[in-house]
């Protein structure tokens, strides 16, 4: 990565928060080639922790992202196109599909980037922020699209930004929104019904500056990252009865924070979470199933000067990759073996690329990554880990079409409504937009 100098002490120093596959590949546009060491093959864990990570979309990964798998070898890819309708495609375990190149029409006119989350196999729950502001949901049953093909349910409020969903369980939904107030909000399913009603939300308090990041380490067990208006990395939970440190507060963990949090909970009971620091660097705080580390209101430096929003991703018990942009728009790597962080504490490995929107990585087995990002000419671009090398090479990637308007994380305020007089309880929303193409 380009300008790996450290400008700022290895900490960053904490800030308050009011409380109220098979196709020929080609390198992406402009791709720089740098020639780094390649990541070294983890030997794949058959533990039985892991093998229930591989085929547990919950614990295994972060909140819901535009890439979602619920199932080895399946990966299904959710992207805004040129008329803000969301596009899809998919890989069967043999080939993509429509084609490599092709997309799934499906609809609406969408504000921020489609984050879909799997609850079990062969299902599919994806959500957008529509023109309204509010926030809109289709689900796969396993044979069809509901409540239609292109058509969406109205799930109501008035949202900045990006939803955040998680599934902790067989169909089991949470979904976090910012408010017009920057309140955070929350809504979940559990079956058929929706709480706290179809349209209604639940206020969690705060003042949020960054999307907030949720995940889940075991069943009814959620945790939340936010970052507060004076930058700092904040952290809520739910414990299976209650929220703490409570419904509207917030537990401090410090750090001055310029990108949204990332989390991976790769075990019970531990939480990874990354952010970029006021230099650019990447910072890291951990619980460790006791305590966070580093201790008080430090964090981890891990070095680089990045861009935009970092991605992390666990394939199994204390496993931990994170991708980011550079200066040079190319893509960088570390991970986390379970002693150390590779290529170095501070290094990485150069993937090549001119990325236009942030990486986004999904998991689906052990030892198993698939990396997605957007090119220089807009068009989707794709490359994998197959447990032994990355294809299409290091630096190579797969071209995979389309034109693509959204597929990184939107900035908060990017989609603030013209009257943001209401609050996300979803009573004031006007619906200029039902997402019915």
């Amino acid at each position: 990565m380009k300008s790996m100098q450290s400008e700022i002490a290895d900490s960053v120093t904490s800030g308050g928060m009011s409380d109220a596959g098979s196709a020929s590949a080609h390198d992406m546009p402009g791709a720089q080639m740098m020639s780094q060491p390649a990541a070294a093959a983890a030997a794949e864990d058959d533990t039985p922790d892991a093998q229930a990570l591989a085929v547990q979309p919950g614990p295994r990964r972060p909140s819901s992202s535009p890439v979602v798998s619920w199932g080895p070898n399946r990966l299904d890819v959710f992207a805004l196109g040129t008329g803000r309708a969301i596009h899809h495609k998919w890989w069967n375990g043999s080939s993509w599909n429509p084609s490599v190149t092709g997309y799934e029409f499906m609809g609406g006119i969408g504000t921020s980037a489609p984050q879909a989350i799997s609850t079990q196999a062969n299902r599919l729950d994806v959500f957008v922020t529509g023109t309204d502001s509010a926030l809109y949901h289709k689900q796969w049953n396993g044979s069809n699209w509901l409540p239609s093909l292109t058509g969406y349910t109205n799930l109501g409020g008035l949202c900045i930004g990006d939803p955040r969903a998680i599934s902790w369980g067989p169909n089991r939904l949470d979904v976090f929104v910012i408010g017009t107030d920057r309140a955070l909000y929350h809504k979940w399913r559990s079956g058929s019904t929706w709480g706290p009603s179809l349209t209604g939300y639940e206020n969690m308090g705060g003042i949020i500056m960054e999307q907030p990041e949720v995940v889940s380490w075991g069943p009814n067990r959620l945790d939340v990252f936010v970052i507060g208006t004076d930058r700092a990395l904040y952290h809520k939970w739910w414990n299976g009865s209650s929220w703490g440190p409570s419904l509207t507060g917030y537990e401090k963990l410090g750090g001055v924070c310029m990108s949204a949090p990332r989390a991976v909970a790769w075990g019970t009971n531990r939480l990874d979470v990354f952010v970029t620091g006021t230099d650019g660097a990447l910072y890291h705080k951990w619980w460790n199933g006791s305590t966070w580390l580093p201790a008080g209101g430090n964090l981890e430096k891990l070095g680089g000067v990045c861009v935009g929003m970092p991605e992390a991703v666990s394939w199994g018990p204390n496993r931990i990759d994170v991708f980011v942009v550079g200066t040079d728009s190319a893509l960088y790597h570390k991970w986390w073996n379970g002693s150390s962080w590779g290529p170095s504490l501070l290094g990485y490995e150069a993937m090549g690329g001119i990325l236009s929107s942030q990486p986004r990585v999904v998991a689906w087995g052990p030892n198993r990554l698939d990396v997605f990002a957007t090119g220089s000419d807009s068009a989707l671009y794709h490359k994998w880990w197959n447990g032994s090398s990355w294809g299409p090479s290091l630096t190579g990637y797969e071209f995979m079409g389309g034109v693509i308007q959204n597929f990184g994380q939107s900035p908060v305020g990017a989609s603030d409504p013209a009257d943001s007089s209401g609050d996300a309880s979803g009573q004031s929303a006007q619906m200029s937009n039902d997402m019915d193409s």
